[in-house]
């Protein structure tokens, strides 16, 4: 029986150097379900809505591999079924 669609929900830091901050921005806005929220001194924080924790994995690789980018670690993450959501 094929699972229910879920909605996860992610905040990330992305630590990068400072002198590529419109770069890394450039490059951030181009992932699918991903925010920029702020950036300050080489760190960003965003948010990032994917249907499985496997796609949060892979938008983590997608952002480590922008030219700049030190790190990207997930510092909240959240899922739930799509329906319990829709519900709301």
């Amino acid at each position: 029986m094929p699972r229910a669609p879920e909605v996860h929900i992610s905040s990330l830091v992305i630590q990068h150097s400072p002198d590529r901050t419109e770069a890394v921005r450039e490059a951030a806005n181009a992932v699918a379900g991903l925010e920029w929220c702020a950036s300050e001194n080489g760190k960003a924080v965003v948010t990032l809505v994917t249907a499985s924790a496997a796609e949060v994995v892979d938008r983590i690789a997608q952002l480590n591999a922008v030219p700049g980018v030190h790190t990207t670690t997930m510092v909240y993450h959240h899922y739930e079924p799509a329906d319990a959501i829709d519900a709301a």
